[in-house]
């Protein structure tokens, strides 16, 4: 019949919904409360599994036969497992204080083959009739969840790099300047430049230049771990937004990063590109606004430019 079903004696009735419960095309799932007479506590025993469920999900009862064999099984990892269990246990909370007879989440479970995907899981918590009988149902929707997440990601990634764009990086700057003018933490940029960038673009054309920004990208993404956001600011250009870091430290790490590209062979096609960048460099002074930051170290940059390129300004 397609269905896994625990062998006991059933009402008819039962039997009945069972059976046009596996005619269903989305997941459901059926348990019922047992009390354990010593502790006294309540656990749900999974009685059936309809046809889409096993097809679907991938598992069977013999599986996950109760709901802490769900939670161990589709939940992997421990930390993630105790934080859905929170999730949901807030959320029956919530359903119940607010009088609504089922609890909802969006959860990424593992399915029987391996596979991460995203449902809508629907639970019922409380009933009027078969009242032993609990209805779980679940509505796949990863492709759109992914394809938000999707979105989502190229709304503040830069497409060439990879890198966070424009917009992420005045998010982030914003987000750490503000907390930053209340406790006098230090915040510094590094506005980076590749040097003589139109020339390679005459040179050996864009596409070559597009190789160039993500053969930089890649090597600024070195310093993610000293860096709140490394971006790509425009152009040929590149903002470092640093957190707790003092004029000082930042400058240094502007050096090394200069030193770190102008001692990379970059490469493209049979092509050997000997790459150098200038930098300005600034701490973002108390209660400056962002623009006023940004400003300085552009000028900074601007700069380091016109003294030579292949240098560190401090503005």
């Amino acid at each position: 019949m397609g269905k896994d079903m625990v062998k006991r004696n059933t009402p008819q009735t039962e039997e009945i919904l069972f059976q046009s419960l596996d005619f269903i095309p989305i997941p459901i799932l059926l348990s019922e409360s047992h009390i354990n007479q010593s502790s006294g506590k309540i656990k749900r025993i999974h009685c059936f599994m309809n046809r889409a469920f096993i097809e679907q999900i991938g598992y069977t009862i013999t599986d996950i036969p109760d709901i802490d064999a769900w939670f161990n099984t589709v939940y992997p990892d421990a930390v993630v497992r105790q934080a859905m269990i929170d999730g949901w246990e807030a959320e029956v909370k919530r359903s119940l204080a607010a009088g609504i007879k089922t609890a909802e989440m969006q959860a990424r479970i593992r399915c029987g083959n391996g596979e991460f995907r995203w449902f809508v899981i629907t639970a019922q918590i409380s009933t009027d009739n078969l009242s032993d009988l609990h209805v779980v149902t679940m509505r796949d929707i990863h492709d759109l969840q992914t394809l938000i997440e999707e979105n989502t990601r190229l709304s503040y990634t830069d497409m060439l790099t990879g890198l966070a764009n424009r917009r992420e990086a005045e998010k982030v700057l914003t987000q750490l300047i503000i907390p930053a003018h209340q406790t006098d933490a230090k915040v510094s940029l590094l506005m980076c430049d590749v040097d003589f960038f139109k020339t390679i673009n005459d040179t050996y054309g864009h596409l070559c230049g597009d190789e160039v920004l993500v053969q930089i990208a890649t090597t600024l993404e070195k310093f993610t771990h000293q860096a709140s956001c490394i971006a790509r600011w425009g152009g040929e250009e590149f903002l470092i937004i640093l957190r707790h870091s003092s004029l000082d430290i930042a400058y240094q790490l502007a050096e090394y990063i200069r030193c770190e590209i102008a001692s990379t062979s970059f490469h493209y096609q049979e092509h050997q590109l000997n790459l150098t960048v200038s930098l300005g460099c600034v701490s973002v002074q108390h209660n400056e606004s962002v623009r006023s930051a940004l400003y300085r170290v552009d000028k900074a940059l601007y700069r380091a430019k016109l003294e030579g390129r292949n240098r560190v300004m401090i503005g």
